[in-house]
């Protein structure tokens, strides 16, 4: 279920784009997804020949739209708040790279979907709300697919992504949370460099 939600959960990140930080969070998907849907299929050939060429866009266009660091509090919990600052340092980087490698495995599998986006539910001065869409690809079952958002100085910053009711977040904060329980921070740490490294090295 994990990988499932990694994989599902990343195929639309870059739909989380917007040149206006003022824009609400619905508009921010919906403004953007028929841009990211038309990159896609005009690079179709270019990225089935070069599918590195993906992390360009990914750092560019997704990475500004996410709230890594308080994304990765929630992830740690606890274990973020016993962390030096070092600690934390790697661990924003080492979780950011990994979920980019996992989108850039992933991405060329869905140039083809559809985005059906719900009315938003939000009161005058909320600062996180739920962006609910269903996600259709031809021959497959509907995703549903949530983003929550956060309202702070730089604008709407997803910092958590659901995928059938299932939390990214959540999934990650159970699983991080008993390997550092088991062989501490600095092993996962260490675990994730290697990962990260590895796929690098394969590019």
């Amino acid at each position: 279920m994990l990988k499932r939600t990694i994989v599902c959960g990343l195929l639309l990140l870059p739909l989380l784009v917007s040149a206006k930080v003022n824009l609400p969070p619905d508009e921010v998907v919906r403004v953007t997804s028929d841009k990211m849907q038309q990159t896609l299929s005009a690079n179709k050939d270019m990225l089935k020949k070069n599918p590195d060429a993906i992390i360009g866009l990914v750092e560019e266009i997704v990475v500004p739209q996410f709230d890594f660091v308080r994304i990765s509090a929630w992830v740690l919990g606890k274990h973020w708040r016993r962390a030096t600052p070092v600690q934390r340092g790697r661990f924003v980087k080492e979780f950011r790279d990994m979920l980019l490698n996992t989108y850039a495995s992933a991405i060329l599998e869905y140039t083809d979907f559809e985005i059906t986006i719900a009315p938003l539910r939000m009161k005058e001065g909320d600062r996180t709300v739920m962006v609910r869409s269903d996600i259709k690809q031809p021959g497959a079952n509907v995703i549903s697919l949530d983003y929550r958002m956060f309202n702070g100085k730089e604008g709407w910053k997803v910092i958590d992504i659901l995928v059938d009711n299932v939390s990214l977040v959540a999934n990650y904060r159970t699983s991080f949370g008993e390997e550092i329980d088991q062989n501490g921070l600095d092993a996962l740490l260490d675990r994730l460099a290697k990962r990260n490294n590895e796929k690098g090295a394969k590019k």
